[in-house]
């Protein structure tokens, strides 16, 4: 008698475990489901709906890749819509909650914001910040180039020398490194 009702509490226990894992996996394929629904309803030009998807994948949560997916769409939507102070909004929430391989892409997203937005000390700070953490990503030498600009901008022309030179030395023969040797050139001279 005992045996058979510790075996009948380690079925239920284990019964409990099962439907817990399937909810949890399929809670978590559902959000991929509305992520890709909801990019479907944006290259479909439906932002309306794309957005009431990304907004309620993002706050469920029940998949952090998907929910920051979804709010980097959410940005990608209001950037070219000149809503740039929204669009910086949902990559930083994005960057904030990423795990790791979609972290360096929602903060390329936010510093290109921030220069496309004209906030050239904040792009700078959130530039040196990336190039502190993803040296090696291969967002880098767009992040370079987006800190040289904004240090450009902000008057700092002699700091930006730095993002130029690392460009043209660590990413030679490609169109960074060109775009960066013709800023470090100086001005030609009229005869």
């Amino acid at each position: 008698r005992e045996v058979g009702m510790a075996l009948g509490a380690a079925l239920i226990l284990a019964l409990g475990v099962g439907l817990f894992l399937y909810g949890k996996h399929s809670r978590q394929n559902a959000a991929w489901d509305k992520l890709a629904l909801a990019e479907l309803y944006a290259y479909s030009g439906k932002h309306e709906q794309a957005q009431t998807l990304l907004t309620q994948l993002a706050e469920e949560g029940a998949n952090p890749a998907a929910a920051s997916l979804a709010r980097m769409l959410e940005g990608d939507l209001s950037f070219p819509r000149g809503e740039l102070d929204k669009a910086l909004a949902a990559y930083e929430k994005a960057a904030e909650t990423a795990p790791e391989p979609l972290k360096p892409f929602a903060l390329t997203e936010k510093v290109l914001t921030l220069e496309t937005a004209g906030k050239s000390a904040e792009c700078a700070s959130a530039a040196q910040g990336f190039l502190d953490s993803y040296a090696d990503s291969m967002l880098a030498p767009m992040v370079h180039a987006s800190l040289a600009r904004c240090q450009t901008a902000s008057g700092q022309a002699e700091a930006a020398k730095t993002p130029l030179q690392k460009l043209s030395l660590q990413y030679p023969n490609t169109p960074w490194a060109a775009w960066a040797h013709s800023r470090l050139q100086p001005p030609a001279t009229p005869k």
